[in-house]
Parts: structure tokens; sequence; C-alpha cells
């Protein structure tokens, strides 16, 4: 009789995804990189009189992720890099900004939880 093969998470068994020009391999990025393979816009933000494709608001994600990395303390940097769970807070008006932030909290592997700034504590 076949011994039963163990209940395996198959994300244990892709290469990592890791470096300053990689994008986790996700169907959201996976979907947003197909996209931007094909010159198409992604957004325009009115307020801002900003009109992005999807290769730019890409290329912006990366650059913004990377500061938002550098200015991560050391623990939450390796809880990210154990895959734990990292919550991470946006606050942004709508548009082109909260969009590259919440692509970039997510890229790095963190949950983003977006915030209003017209709440009042």
């Amino acid at each position: 009789m076949a011994q039963q093969a163990e209940n395996i998470d198959r994300s244990q068994l892709v290469p990592g995804h890791a470096g300053g020009h990689i994008l986790p391999n996700s169907p959201l990025f996976g979907k947003l990189i197909r996209h931007a393979r094909r010159d198409r816009i992604a957004l325009r933000d009115l307020g801002l009189n900003v009109e992005k494709t999807y290769a730019e608001l890409l290329d912006a994600v990366l650059a913004f992720r990377k500061v938002v990395s550098a200015s991560l303390c050391s623990d939450v940097c390796e809880r990210l890099r154990n895959g734990d769970e990292v919550y991470i807070g946006v606050l942004a008006g709508g548009g082109f900004e909260f969009t590259v932030a919440m692509l970039a909290v997510l890229a790095l592997g963190a949950a983003a939880v977006p915030m209003c700034k017209s709440i009042s504590s």
C-alpha cells in the first residue's frame, strides 16, 4: 500500500521571490505584470493630475517598497522573512499615492491596513 503524502503547503515548494525587482508570486501581482506588458493605463488620479500605466505603477511600487522596507525595524523585517503576520497602516488620500502605498505593503508580504485621515481620537 502506498504511503500517504504529507499535507504539504505547495508554496513551500516554490523558490523564494525576494530581491529589489521581484514581486510576490501571487495572482494579484501576476495580473498586474500581465497588464504591464500590454502598456495599458492603470489609473488616472485627477487630484494629482497623474496618469500611469501598469508598468509605471509597478515601478513606483517597487521604489516605495524599498523606502518602506528601509524604515522598518529589524524585528519587523525578521518577522516578514519568517512569514509571520505583520500589519502596516497606510494613511494617504485616495488615488495614485494610496494605490502605490497599499501595493508596496502587500509586496513586502505584510497586510495593509487602510487608515482614514478624518477619524479623530
